[in-house]
Formats: structure tokens, sequence, C-alpha cells
């Protein structure tokens, strides 16, 4: 046989090298797919983080049975998209949200100014939201809402949009009590009741209709009369502030008043009862004498008399500036005499 040329010999060397030159490419393509499946498979792996659950949806629908169905705080792997899909929902940690459907369009504050500003000199009831009070009054009202989610599942995937339905449960309960009230209760004398009554509403419709949640808080944000009339109910206001302070002063007056009278009341009775009982005393001594005295009377009329005429004028001439002598003749009869020098 004859040997191979040198053309032949460079021919082979060539293929040699082109099949090593895509063994190597087979490998390095090879190698590349391993990792790629491996990060593939490494996307999988996700966090749940505290104060939160989560859902795999494999293909759309929950994956797992039981109390496998949700994911609890920890490290988990699944299919990585488009396989599968991880939906997280907070749990056990108070959510909040505002609601001003019943609030009206706020402009702009300029720079002076410190309170909203109406956006026109009548209300705009396709802008400005409201609700009507029992005395055919309106207001305007923002609520802050705090909540948690008690069932996580049916929050997410058997209510369409729980917190929408919220929302409109909060817009709904508001104008029930509302236009139960009058304007002045809900502004001024009861908001603690008017925000408690609609509280409770809210929390029965929520646990009538299911939704998974648990009302925590509803808070008043705000709440105000137009801004158009602002002016007029500050006025009202400001004249029962009045009133209240003029009724205060006179209630005051009344018990100072009412409690100096009783004093002196209190001090006339008193006097009068000392008086009484020295009267009472005096009188009783004068029973007492003259029953003494009458004894000794029946039993020496004369000399009896004749003693206490003598001791009458003896207690009698001290207290006069002229002396009557009186003296009695021969005959039985009295004469009065004035001694001389008088």
């Amino acid at each position: 046989m004859s040997q191979p040329g040198p053309v032949e010999q460079r021919t082979d060397a060539g293929r040699a090298a082109v099949a090593e030159a895509l063994q190597a490419s087979f490998r390095l393509l090879l190698w590349g797919m391993l990792l790629v499946a491996l990060a593939y498979a490494a996307s999988g792996v996700f966090i749940v983080r505290e104060h939160e659950r989560a859902y795999v949806l494999v293909f759309g629908r929950i994956s797992g049975y039981g109390a496998d169905r949700i994911k609890t705080p920890g490290l988990h792997w699944t299919w990585p998209k488009p396989i599968a899909e991880i939906v997280r929902v907070p749990a056990e940690r108070i959510q909040s949200m505002e609601v001003d459907t019943h609030w009206f369009e706020q402009l702009p504050l300029r720079q002076w100014e410190t309170r909203p500003r109406a956006g026109g000199p009548t209300l705009r009831p396709l802008r400005d939201g409201y609700v009507l009070t029992g005395d055919a009054n309106i207001i305007h009202v923002r609520w802050g809402v705090r909540y948690t989610v008690r069932d996580p599942e049916t929050y997410l995937f058997r209510i369409a949009d729980a917190e929408r339905i919220l929302h409109k449960e909060l817009d709904r309960a508001t104008a029930l009590v509302a236009q139960q009230w009058a304007v002045d209760t809900v502004l001024r004398a009861d908001v603690e009741g008017f925000r408690g009554e609609v509280d409770r509403r809210v929390r029965e419709r929520l646990h009538a209709q299911g939704l998974g949640v648990d009302l925590h808080r509803l808070d008043i944000l705000a709440m105000t009369p137009p801004l158009q009339v602002a002016a007029a109910f500050e006025s009202v206001i400001e004249a029962e502030q009045d009133r209240s302070r003029a009724i205060s002063a006179a209630r005051a007056y009344a018990v100072r008043v009412t409690n100096d009278a009783q004093g002196q009341a209190a001090r006339i009775e008193a006097e009068a009862n000392a008086a009484r009982q020295r009267i009472m005393s005096v009188a009783e001594a004068d029973a007492d004498l003259f029953t003494s005295l009458l004894a000794a009377y029946q039993l020496q009329p004369v000399m009896m008399t004749q003693t206490l005429w003598q001791d009458r004028i003896r207690r009698a001439l001290p207290r006069v500036d002229r002396q009557l002598w009186v003296y009695e003749r021969e005959d039985g009869k009295r004469e009065v005499r004035i001694p001389v020098g008088f």
C-alpha cells in the first residue's frame, strides 16, 4: 500500500481537530445546560417572612393538601415560573387603608394656607363626596381602617377583591348611620357614638359575608361640614360655647348664693335655738320661783305680800333718777313724798 501524501495527512489532522473541537463544544454545552437547569431549579427557592403566608399555584391551582396548602414562615421550594406562581398574603399583621368616599375634592394648599379650601362656591356632587344626616344636613368624613387577614385562602381566592368589598361596606354603614343622627350630634355631641355605631355595622356585615378578615379598628380621620358653610357652623358652635359658659357661670353663682343662704339660715336657726333655750330656761326658773312663792304665800299671805313689795322697791330704786317715798299714815292710807334736795 502506498503511504498517504502530505495533503491527505493534513486532511486527517483537520478532521481530528474538528472532531475534538466539536466534542469540547458539546461538553461545554452540556455543562452549560446543566448549570442553567440548576439555576432554574434554584430559582424555585423562596422565603416566607414573618407575619406572612404564601400559596403556590401550579398551573393556576393551589398546590398541596390540608395544612400543606398554605406555606408558613420559613424556607420553601416549588417549581419556578411559568410552571408555578407564588402568591403572598400578609397574615397576623395589621393592615390599614384610608376611605375618602365621602370627602370633598381638596384643592392644593397655598403657601399661606393651613386649612383645606373648597373648590367652588357650591358643592359639586360629581366631584365632592358627602353624606346626609338625619336632619337633612351635609357632612364630609374620612375613615381610617385597620384590619387583619384571618383566612388567607378565602381572602385571596374565594372573594373577589375583599378589600374593595370592605371599602363598600364602610361606605354603606356610614350612609345608613348618618341618616339616623342629627348633624350637631355627629360633629360635636357624640362623635365616638357615631364612630362606634358605624364600626358595629361594618363588623356585622363582614361576619355575615365571610370575607376572611377581622376588623381591628375603625377611626375617623377627619370630619367637617361643607367648607362653604363652615364659618356658619363655627359661629353656631361659638354661640353654644358662650351659652354653656353663661350657664356654667349662672350655676356657679346659684351654688354660691345657695351656700351663703344656707349658712345664714343655719346661723339664724342656731341663734333662734339659743334664744329659745334661754327663754325656756328663764321661764322654767320663773315658774319654779313662782311655785315656791305661791306655797309660801298660801301659808302667810300678808307677810309674803309685804316682803315681795319691799323686794320690788329695792330692785327698782337703783335704776331711777328720782326717788319717791311712800308713807303709811295712821288712818291706813299711804302718801307719796318727795325728799328735799330733789
